[in-house]
């Protein structure tokens, strides 16, 4: 599941932790526990490296960390 910046988080599947519940806005503050893949994979932007170069160590995220999302939710039951 992708949620973008449109969705309610009150979609988001049951369950999940709370941070895996958040919104892709495009403007992303980094939480405990994140890392740039699984932002990636939450939001839908390959490409978070090439549109945050402030980002010099992909390895080197940290909470509060803000980052550039663009949401691209490929999920085709959309």
């Amino acid at each position: 599941m992708v949620l973008c910046h449109n969705e309610d988080v009150s979609t988001a599947v049951r369950g999940q932790s709370r941070l895996r519940d958040r919104p892709c806005d495009e403007i992303y503050v980094v939480g405990e526990g994140e890392t740039l893949h699984t932002i990636s994979d939450k939001c839908g932007d390959p490409f978070i490296v090439e549109r945050n170069p402030h980002i010099h160590d992909p390895d080197d995220v940290f909470p509060g960390l803000v980052i550039k999302i663009i949401c691209t939710n490929t999920n085709s039951n959309n």
